[in-house]
């Protein structure tokens, strides 16, 4: 397969990035890692409008993944004062991009739930589009390709993923909580979601996950560092099965060196669309450092 194949589905793939702007009116705690908090108070949010709520909520088929992501701003702050903006992001995959202008006028006109156990008083203050230039006010469809840059093809690459959020994934059947993890198995991990995205969102003619599996590098002599990993384990309480789940992950930073070049193109697919499991909470964010 052709690379210019690969480039011509994420040339297709839509992608909308949409970052919140809240104030709090009030003083009050909220959890250090907000992903499970932003994803409950998203819920709750749009209940008030069926067709949104199923699309983004609602139980779907066997593999079907969530046709977007909870993009947490990083901030571990947990003490805040009335007056202060918090932030966070929803990424719209695929179809879900068409009600990406619902869903800003359900949430304008829908009074704002309380945020965390304290259940503090917020309101929206703004929305805008997080692009490859920026924020831009109001909302800017894109693609996917949009967010690819070319990388110089040198022999020797070194590269590391800093984990913005816990990574949940599993390897030979088993949730991983030491590293290293090779390479190449984050490759096929990001070759499958982009596969059945684009399969259940984009295009579901069944040659695209042939072509996304044949088009996985064959990687060159490289060597795998994890030393600088560590697990946060983490609990969240399922409202739907009343009982608390666990919800840790790997962070810290994943390191590879080598004759890895055709890896980088597929790395930045997966910065892009988050990994392993829970992306609709915030999990499996990655900053990739090349």
């Amino acid at each position: 397969m052709q690379l210019s194949d690969i480039h011509a589905l994420a040339q297709r793939f839509p992608y909308l990035q949409l970052r919140f702007f809240l104030q709090l009116q009030q003083r009050g705690r909220l959890p250090a890692f907000k992903g499970s908090l932003w994803h409950g108070w998203l819920g709750h949010m749009i209940k008030g409008s069926p067709p949104l709520y199923q699309l983004l909520y609602g139980e779907h088929e066997g593999q079907q993944p969530k046709p977007y992501v909870i993009r947490t701003d990083g901030n571990r702050q947990e003490q805040w004062q009335a007056g202060e903006l918090i932030t966070f992001d929803v990424i719209l995959l695929g179809a879900a991009t068409q009600a990406a202008e619902h869903l800003i006028a359900h949430l304008s006109k829908t009074p704002c739930c309380g945020l965390g156990f304290e259940r503090l008083e917020v309101s929206i203050h703004s929305v805008a589009t997080v692009t490859p230039q920026g924020l831009q006010p109001g909302l800017h469809h894109g693609v996917l390709a949009d967010w690819l840059s070319a990388k110089p093809l040198t022999l020797w690459h070194e590269v590391a993923l800093q984990l913005e959020s816990p990574l949940r994934i599993k390897y030979q059947g088993q949730i991983v909580k030491k590293g290293p993890l090779p390479l190449s198995f984050l490759l096929e991990q990001i070759a499958r979601r982009w596969s059945l995205l684009t399969h259940f969102w984009v295009d579901d003619h069944p040659h695209w996950r042939t072509l996304l599996q044949q088009a996985l590098p064959n990687l060159g002599d490289h060597q795998t560092q994890g030393a600088c990993l560590r697990v946060e384990d983490w609990q969240r309480y399922s409202v739907r099965q009343k009982e608390h789940l666990p919800f840790g992950g790997l962070v810290g930073q994943l390191c590879y060196q080598g004759d890895i070049a055709p890896a980088l193109f597929w790395l930045q697919i997966g910065e892009r669309l988050h990994i392993g499991g829970k992306t609709t909470f915030g999990l499996g964010q990655y900053q990739l450092i090349a």
